[in-house]
């Protein structure tokens, strides 16, 4: 998605430039030893020039080529963007804190296990795997005492 806006941008900044200096598309063309149909194509947006093309245009025109790819102010803007989207990620949810607080359990999981009774209440589990190895061994302790 991002590489489609900077495509629309670069061609409305091509266009806008270039009927700014009062160049048509053959002249500009000529400026930057292409042919015409190529700055048509540009400028529609089936075509898009490599990035030593995109440097020479920006040369040529005077402006960055942030300004020529992303729009003017495009890196106070990108940078905006990313300090916005770095204050939305740290800044708390009113739906996170919701969640924490019906989550509260997690706090007792962490805390230092006193007796046994927690630690069955913790690691239940375990007792799966125990009797299930002492099902496998059985038939051979039994066999071993015969």
């Amino acid at each position: 998605m991002e590489g489609k806006s900077m495509d629309i941008h670069f061609r409305n900044q091509l266009t806008a430039l270039r009927k700014a200096h009062h160049l048509s598309q053959e002249q500009l063309a000529e400026q930057l030893s292409v042919t015409r149909q190529t700055i048509s194509k540009w400028e529609l947006g089936t075509a898009t020039p490599d990035l030593a093309r995109i440097e020479q245009i920006a040369h040529y025109f005077d402006v960055p080529a942030e300004e020529l790819l992303f729009g003017k102010g495009s890196t106070h803007t990108v940078t905006e963007n990313l300090k916005n989207k770095v204050n939305q990620f740290l800044t708390e949810d009113p739906a996170d804190k919701d969640w924490h607080e019906q989550h509260r359990w997690r706090h007792w999981y962490y805390q230092p296990i006193h007796n046994g009774w927690e630690f069955l209440a913790r690691y239940y589990w375990i007792l799966f795997g125990l009797i299930g190895m002492f099902l496998w061994f059985l038939p051979s302790i039994i066999k071993a005492f015969r």
